[in-house]
């Protein structure tokens, strides 16, 4: 059987430490670990970095088109295309792989191009949100949101596979008339190798909290659907009831000004707020919850990553009920509450704090779940799986 030659094209910074990275690099290095040859095109990082990845992946930078002023960045634009065709006739890949960002469109329209007339290809599109929607959440003008939703469209109509992680993002896309047998729902991951149980004690020594008390925590990034302003709406109520209870907040992002105000008027450390801590120490951060809180406001099409790193570290997990979260609830790992519903989430951490033997139990389930389903792995396997079926 032929060898697959992967060509990724993803809208990347190398050097930043946020969810894309790590989404992109472990996709990457587990195709490699499948047999494929793999070549990655990223956007040129702002900063040096060090990864141990850069050892196994094949990588190759371009001029970030979606930084600088205007002309700037059309400058970049038509550099990056000579560059990625260079690349596109040296490496002959088999699957081009992209995840979506605003200039896929060109880039879509110059592969199909080239393939009509010399190369042969499958091109792999991925939608690990829809765009325009959560730029809609973040209050982005309609024309910018209107345009967004446009290029992914009509990028979703110029591939051969659609790779959505949330079945709320095909329900989307059969709307605007894509075929369905060229969707493929595969959510994303975890890296069970880097999240993994350790001792809770001396986890919460390590990031400085009291390893008597404990924690319910969240990490991730304080955008607005993520609901941190929601969670503040019942931590008072769970202090009041539990004296030995802290709230930890770990990340960074839109509404950390707003978290920031919310704190001022609870005692020292009884909510924490940690500010971005690098990935390398999340694990750290995470085995010192003893409950992760995932509290979603809005149902937007996304497979969350912190749910599976909360599963991988075996801590039990409170969610908002949202499409992509019902594993929680059927393999009986953490509990589930109606989206912004407060007297859910104030019943679902009560029943947890009150009951160590269930949170042990559904740690372990968490993490046995983890090492058989929610693997980068799995994810890569079944990407590979569904494209050559």
């Amino acid at each position: 059987m032929k060898q697959k030659r992967i060509l990724m094209i993803e809208p990347v910074d190398i050097s930043k430490d946020y969810a894309p990275k790590i989404h992109f690099l472990n996709l990457a290095v587990n195709f490699n670990k499948l047999g494929c040859r793999t070549k990655v095109i990223l956007y040129s990082p702002e900063k040096r970095f060090n990864i141990e990845e850069k050892k196994l992946i094949d990588m190759k930078f371009i001029p970030n088109p979606l930084t600088g002023n205007k002309l700037e960045r059309i400058v970049k634009y038509l550099l990056s295309v000579p560059l990625m065709i260079v690349e596109l006739f040296s490496f002959r890949p088999t699957i081009i792989y992209f995840r979506f960002s605003p200039p896929t469109l060109l880039y879509l329209t110059i592969l199909r191009l080239i393939r009509f007339f010399f190369l042969d290809f499958q091109i792999v599109l991925e939608f690990n949100d829809w765009v325009s929607e959560e730029r809609d959440i973040q209050g982005e003008g309609k024309l910018k949101v209107k345009l967004i939703n446009f290029l992914e469209v009509k990028s979703a109509l110029f591939v051969d596979y659609i790779r959505v992680v949330a079945e709320s993002i095909k329900s989307r896309l059969l709307k605007y008339k894509i075929r369905e047998e060229k969707i493929l729902v595969v959510e994303n991951g975890t890296d069970i190798n880097h999240f993994k149980p350790i001792n809770k004690r001396e986890a919460k020594k390590k990031i400085g909290v009291n390893p008597d008390l404990l924690y319910v925590g969240f990490i991730g990034n304080f955008a607005v659907w993520q609901g941190i302003s929601f969670v503040f709406s019942i931590i008072p109520r769970i202090l009041k009831e539990f004296d030995n209870v802290r709230f930890i907040l770990v990340g960074d992002g839109t509404e950390m000004t707003k978290a920031k105000r919310k704190i001022r008027s609870f005692k020292n450390e009884e909510v924490k707020i940690t500010g971005f801590v690098p990935y390398k120490d999340a694990n750290f951060y995470i085995n010192s919850f003893d409950i992760g809180l995932a509290p979603y406001i809005k149902d937007a099409g996304f497979s969350p990553l912190k749910i599976r790193d909360y599963a991988a570290c075996g801590i039990p997990t409170v969610s908002s009920r949202i499409k992509g979260a019902q594993f929680i609830e059927d393999e009986d790992i953490g509990i589930l509450f109606p989206v912004g519903d407060a007297d859910s989430l104030h019943k679902s951490l009560q029943k947890l704090i009150k009951d160590a033997d269930l949170r042990k139990k559904m740690g372990l389930k968490g993490r046995k779940f983890a090492e058989e389903k929610l693997s980068w792995q799995r994810v890569a396997e079944r990407v590979l799986k569904e494209i050559g079926s």
